[in-house]
């Protein structure tokens, strides 16, 4: 009888235990599931939060309304140049350009060691060296600034680098210089994207054979209706020096009247020609020098219908090279070798092409690309008339 209560009390303890473990297994899960939600939806708010900070943060961006960049080169005297890469940005609603730029020393055989120079932008001046070796592809030096003003902003630059260079073709330069401006404007994006001006095409032969500059001018001068030929341009108006005294930024180094012994002369002495014979006969226009101008600047006047002189190559495929250097009144003058004067009437951004009327030859379309890069290579060259 004591073994059969035992085993009844026995059974109803079990029982009793195996309930409390199943009511408090129970609680427990619907603890865990009400922690798990309540997790999920904080989880969920969160997330919603962060996305609507993030809607907010995009609504509120301000839209950029100027994002213009340019390339500025110093004039190519051997293998080694300088280079500007810039960038103007400017935000809806905003009186700030904001204005950045990067130096470059490009070579193709001089490896950098030891440099110091100096940066100016708009006077703004800014000096750096390194005594240490920098790849050709690192900057040398990084410019920052805030424009004031929503309007075209005109900034000059001037660089002076102190690096010595020897080349093989006998150029021995102790320093290289970069002298340059350029204008922030969104007028450059506003320009077709192609134009092909009707321009008459003059050549220089027979009387002229060294005579491409005067000749471009007469081009230039006779589509704005001025019945001049170059000839006369040549005679009376352009300022002519023997070679080996006459700096080429005055006047023509040599007589362009002859087959030798003739070398051209620069943006400077065309302008004053073009002033000079306006002046004499009564016009109305005026020449204008925009030498060391970014390229975006040769394309915009082609689109107001301004023909552009410039000096590139006779054979784009050349790469040009100092070829004479003259010591006038103290100055060292480099002469390049396959330099040539002629007339930019037309662009095509399509085809990337752009066109010229070279008055050693003719009308000719060449890549955008490589007309870029020899009219830096030959000094930014540039002068309109209008």
């Amino acid at each position: 009888m004591k073994k059969h209560i035992s085993t009844i009390i026995l059974i109803i303890i079990c029982a009793v235990c195996a309930t409390v473990f199943y009511v408090s297994a129970t609680n427990g899960s619907k603890k865990n599931e009400n922690e798990d939600a309540d997790q999920t939806q904080t989880s969920t708010e969160s997330t919603s939060e962060v996305e609507s900070e993030a809607s907010s943060s995009f609504e509120e961006e301000k839209k950029l309304v100027l994002d213009q960049k340019g390339t500025l080169v110093g004039e190519r005297l051997s293998s080694s140049n300088l280079r500007l890469e810039w960038n103007a940005l400017r935000y809806e609603g905003e009186s700030i350009t904001y204005f950045s730029a990067e130096l470059y020393f490009d070579s193709e055989n001089v490896k950098l060691k030891e440099h110091k120079g100096v940066l100016s932008i708009n006077g703004d001046n800014v000096e750096f060296s390194t005594t240490s070796a920098s790849p050709t592809y690192l900057p040398i030096c990084t410019y920052t600034k805030a424009f004031e003003g929503s309007g075209d902003i005109d900034f000059s630059v001037e660089c002076t680098f102190s690096v010595p260079i020897s080349e093989s073709n006998g150029v021995n330069l102790n320093s290289l210089t970069l002298n340059a401006h350029a204008t922030i404007s969104d007028k450059y994006s506003k320009i077709s994207d192609s134009v092909l001006l009707d321009v008459k095409h003059i050549s220089q032969y027979p009387s002229l054979p060294s005579g491409d500059e005067i000749t471009s001018l007469a081009i230039v001068l006779n589509y704005l209706k001025y019945n001049v030929d170059a000839e006369e341009l040549c005679d009376l108006y352009l300022d002519k020096g023997p070679v080996g005294f006459t700096n080429f930024y005055k006047a023509n180094v040599g007589n362009p009247r002859d087959t030798y012994n003739s070398y051209g002369c620069l943006a400077p002495v065309i302008k004053s020609s073009a002033d000079k014979y306006i002046n004499a006969n009564g016009g109305t226009s005026k020449a204008y020098d925009i030498s060391g101008c970014d390229v975006n600047e040769l394309y915009y006047q082609v689109s107001c219908k301004n023909p552009v002189i410039v000096w590139a190559c006779d054979d784009f495929e050349i790469t040009p090279s100092v070829s004479r250097i003259w010591v006038v009144d103290g100055e060292s003058l480099y002469y390049k070798s396959n330099m040539a004067c002629m007339v930019l009437i037309g662009y095509d951004n399509t085809k990337n092409t752009v066109t010229l009327s070279n008055p050693a030859g003719g009308v000719f379309s060449v890549d955008k690309d490589l007309f870029e890069l020899r009219f830096a290579q030959m000094g930014s060259y540039a002068v309109t008339v209008h």
